[in-house]
């Protein structure tokens, strides 16, 4: 409502011929509290402001389709016009062009899973599978004005609801607005994990083989420093198994046991350390360890051990340190599994089109038994080791796309520090693959893969309509 009015007096409107269908709309959308319809894994958090009750922030990853709702709700045809116009220009108005669009749905949504309630007190319901949470609903302006009559608010506060939105400091005077307690259900259910709160597993343990850390906002590396935080994670979690009887399992070391340097012949069977961009600012936020096959349980303790990451002795330069915390555990499905309970990650999509993020090395030499073996056979190659359909094309690309930024391969760092590299592609190239139907990542290929280099993921673009494609057919 908030950004409603906002948007309508920068354009002015409400000092035009619309001011009377501008005010109507207002009054009639705090009629009742609206359902929502939230994306799975939208993150709960509280925010304490002096002064002012504390407020309940949602973060959402994106792509993401977040739906407001209703039910009850009859405009006039020059109030609607009036909303669609506001929406139309809203994202423009506040810089947010280029990842917020609105559209007006005629249909009442049949997945809701955020409605009011009458629950007594907020917080997360002891079966875990919902989370009460204090929302500020706007009053129409008869409700508050009436409530206030004799009161000295009323005699020199706002005449009306849009005046009261209108000129507050971001909190809606009090008179102007009640507290709805909601519950949000099911998968969208995520308390914050900055709170201090345990990481969230999505499935039986045994099933899990994708694990996600949050790196701490004061140290993010960027993102074409990608590879340093892959290694040192790498090595964060062998160093788990320094004091223990047992060395460290191949689906960490990706050697096989008992031989002591020899390098798996069973494939990609070890884990991937893929950092992720998740907010697009440039900065790495994120860490996924994924394996195909499931984590032991021993490697799953290892992990929730894992607290903050440290440059080891031999590191060139000086010590650095990030501090992560685990978040989600859950299981990644194959290809022709249905879908899964699990966070968005456009690594792990399932998206039809993947773009480059960091630079593809290919692993092979160009020239095989004589016959042209450049980065498309590669990448076709790698794919069908992996179990992967074939693309229906391979499109090179000239850079990475990073905080809306073209960058080109020689700024990353491409080879490891903790071992010496003769790679034939250590230069890098960047590569758009679309398949004919979707399916799930993480996708990083060659050299240095597990380590984050070769990376893809769902192209934004692409996964914005698929996801308003799914959500549209859903609340139709």
């Amino acid at each position: 409502m908030h950004a409603l009015v906002a948007t309508a007096t920068r354009m002015r409107l409400q000092s035009s011929d619309a001011h009377g269908a501008l005010h109507s709309l207002v009054e009639a959308l705090s009629l009742e509290p609206p359902l929502y319809t939230l994306p799975t894994g939208v993150e709960i958090s509280h925010q304490h402001s002096g002064g002012h009750a504390p407020r309940v922030i949602l973060r959402v990853s994106r792509p993401s389709v977040l739906c407001v709702s209703w039910p009850h709700l009859s405009l006039r045809s020059d109030e609607l016009e009036i909303l669609e116009r506001i929406l139309a220009e809203l994202p423009d108005a506040w810089s947010a062009a280029d990842w917020l669009r609105f559209d007006v749905l005629h249909e009442t949504p049949t997945r809701v899973n955020a409605r009011p309630v009458s629950a007594p007190q907020t917080g997360e319901h002891p079966d875990g599978r919902r989370v009460y949470v204090p929302w500020l609903c706007p009053l129409p302006s008869h409700v508050w004005a009436n409530a206030s009559a004799g009161v000295s608010f009323a005699a020199r506060g706002p005449a009306n609801l849009f005046d009261a939105l209108a000129h507050d400091d971001g909190v809606v005077p009090s008179p102007a607005a009640h507290r709805v307690i909601y519950a949000v259900e099911g998968p969208a259910a995520r308390v914050s994990r900055r709170s201090g709160r345990s990481y969230r597993q999505l499935v039986a343990r045994q099933h899990v083989n994708a694990a996600r850390y949050a790196i701490a906002a004061a140290c993010r590396p960027r993102v074409t420093d990608a590879l340093d935080i892959s290694e040192v994670f790498h090595q964060s979690i062998l160093s788990r198994y320094d004091d223990r009887q047992e060395p460290a399992p191949l689906i960490i070391t990706g050697h096989e046991p008992n031989e002591p340097g020899a390098v798996s012949r069973r494939g990609h069977q070890h884990v991937f350390v893929l950092p992720e961009d998740l907010d697009h600012d440039g900065l790495l936020d994120h860490v996924l360890i994924y394996a195909q096959e499931p984590f032991p349980e021993g490697v799953i303790a290892a992990f929730e051990r894992i607290r903050t990451l440290v440059t080891p002795d031999w590191w060139p330069g000086p010590k650095r340190r990030w501090r992560v915390s685990l978040e989600d555990l859950w299981c990644v499905p194959r290809g022709g599994e249905g879908p899964a309970a699990m966070p968005e990650d456009l690594l792990i999509g399932p998206g039809r089109i993947f773009v480059s993020i960091t630079p593809y090395l290919h692993p092979w030499h160009a020239k095989h038994g004589g016959a042209k073996f450049g980065p498309v056979e590669q990448i076709r190659k790698e794919l069908k080791l992996r179990g992967l359909p074939e693309p229906v094309a391979i499109t090179p690309l000239a850079a990475a796309h990073v905080a809306g930024q073209s960058v080109p391969a020689h700024k990353f760092r491409r080879l490891r520090y903790g071992k010496r590299q003769n790679i034939p592609g250590r230069w890098g190239s960047f590569w758009r693959l679309e398949f004919a139907e979707p399916v799930y990542g993480p996708i990083a290929l060659g050299a240095n893969c597990h380590f984050g280099m070769g990376l893809f993921a769902v192209d934004v673009d692409e996964a914005d309509r698929a996801c308003g494609a799914t959500e549209d057919a859903e609340m139709t």
